[in-house]
């Protein structure tokens, strides 16, 4: 299974595009193409990419893996799992890096919300200390 997923996830990064149709066929050509434990393995292993690609400053790339995670994860009914949160989270700095601001600030504030459900105090307060950053930062490239 895992290689499966692995060469699914080589096959999806060898078609990599920025166009959000692109990006929504290609994951519901995948939901419609394994079982749920597969799709999980796949969002881990978009993640671990994204990492990745933030790290080498690719944040582009990072947001654009980030996004396909979590469609993912909402299509087999992971969106109110605390990792969901955790990704939506993490896509925040990725966007936020990317350039995509207000993207950033929606994302962190939605993280925010998804930690509280989950009584994660801790992470609650950070996202939204960075949805409000964030938000600064959109309001002053809304201004110019």
């Amino acid at each position: 299974m895992k290689l499966r997923a692995a060469l699914t996830i080589f096959t999806l990064s060898a078609s990599l595009s920025a166009m959000e149709m692109r990006n929504e066929e290609e994951v519901s050509s995948l939901v419609n193409s394994y079982d749920k434990a597969t799709l999980t393995e796949i969002s881990n292993e978009l993640i671990k990419m994204a990492t990745q690609e933030e790290t080498s400053g690719e944040f582009d790339l990072a947001t654009l893996h980030y996004k396909r995670a979590l469609k993912i994860r909402e299509s087999i009914g992971l969106k109110s799992h605390k990792s969901y949160a955790s990704i939506l989270y993490l896509s925040s700095s990725a966007q936020f890096q990317a350039g995509y601001v207000c993207e950033a600030s929606a994302s962190a504030k939605d993280a925010s919300l998804e930690f509280a459900k989950h009584g994660l105090v801790k992470f609650q307060i950070k996202a939204m200390n960075d949805h409000e950053t964030y938000g600064r930062v959109c309001a002053q490239v809304a201004m110019k």
